[in-house]
């Protein structure tokens, strides 16, 4: 096998392994909006796509509707 088609299965196989451990992270984490106190989760595509830093993701809330960066919170709600 051609060492290029190694390098990319290895990168395909990878991207896999980390979005399926960020969807399943997404489902064992919730927010806190800020502005009303409401205590929600988003879904699998929305936590594993929006903007991030380590510990925060920018959501929007859907009750008030504010959006900004919120904490990730572990454990469900």
């Amino acid at each position: 096998m051609h060492p290029v088609y190694i390098i990319i299965i290895a990168i395909v196989a990878y991207a896999v392994i980390m979005g399926v451990m960020a969807l399943s992270r997404g489902k064992r984490s919730h927010f806190v909006c800020p502005k009303c106190g409401n205590n929600f989760q988003v879904k699998g595509a929305k936590y594993l796509f929006s903007p991030k830093t380590f510990t925060s993701h920018y959501v929007t809330c859907p009750k008030c509707g504010y959006s900004g960066m919120m904490d990730v919170e572990p454990g469900a709600k």
